[in-house]
């Protein structure tokens, strides 16, 4: 049981601090329930105490968790997925999972994807979201200033990102699109 004032990361809001605990109705039952105030959605939820399990809500990460995490940052990215939809979907399960390395491997490989071709509306989004979920859970468990901690992991991404080695034909491909989507662009504008 978590106790009031404890910071714990709830998939796909972010970190949210126990600020209560109350019997609320489900289903015309009495329910215990946490009462968490989400700080990057400014919103409050009330989740079961009896189903935290099942919604993946987990502590924050130890100090020794976040500077490992830190290094794990500035790893090479997994091989990046060609179709977006694909892509997509593949990141957003891995945000949902709750698991902070899921999450970096979601940052990392979108900050490269985009350093090789401009990401999608819905795709940077994501990668902003994964990006302060990471900014957020490090910085309280280092206690450091968000700003600080906005530094280091940029800093870590664009190592990661270096360390990025894209296939020969890939990059061929990936020029191609860049050159047809200018074209299109300018063909739209004239019309």
């Amino acid at each position: 049981m978590y106790k009031l004032n404890t910071y714990v990361v709830y998939p796909m809001y972010g970190i949210c601090k126990v600020i209560g605990i109350s019997d609320s109705k489900v289903n015309s039952n009495l329910v215990e329930c946490y009462v968490l105030e989400c700080e990057s959605e400014n919103i409050t939820l009330k989740v079961p105490i009896n189903r935290v399990k099942e919604y993946r809500i987990r502590k924050i990460i130890s100090k020794a968790e976040a500077d490992e995490l830190i290094n794990v940052l500035q790893t090479k990215p997994q091989d990046i997925e060609n179709n977006w939809k694909i892509r997509y979907q593949e990141n957003e399960e891995k945000l949902r999972s709750g698991n902070i390395k899921d999450t970096i491997e979601v940052a990392r490989s979108l900050f490269t994807r985009n350093k090789l071709k401009e990401l999608s509306a819905s795709e940077k989004r994501l990668y902003e979201k994964a990006y302060m979920f990471i900014v957020n859970e490090i910085s309280i468990a280092l206690k450091k200033d968000k700003d600080e901690i906005e530094d280091i992991v940029s800093n870590a991404l664009e190592k990661s990102a270096k360390k990025f080695k894209t296939k020969p034909l890939e990059k061929e491909k990936l020029v191609k699109e860049n050159k047809d989507n200018a074209k299109k662009k300018k063909k739209d504008t004239k019309e």
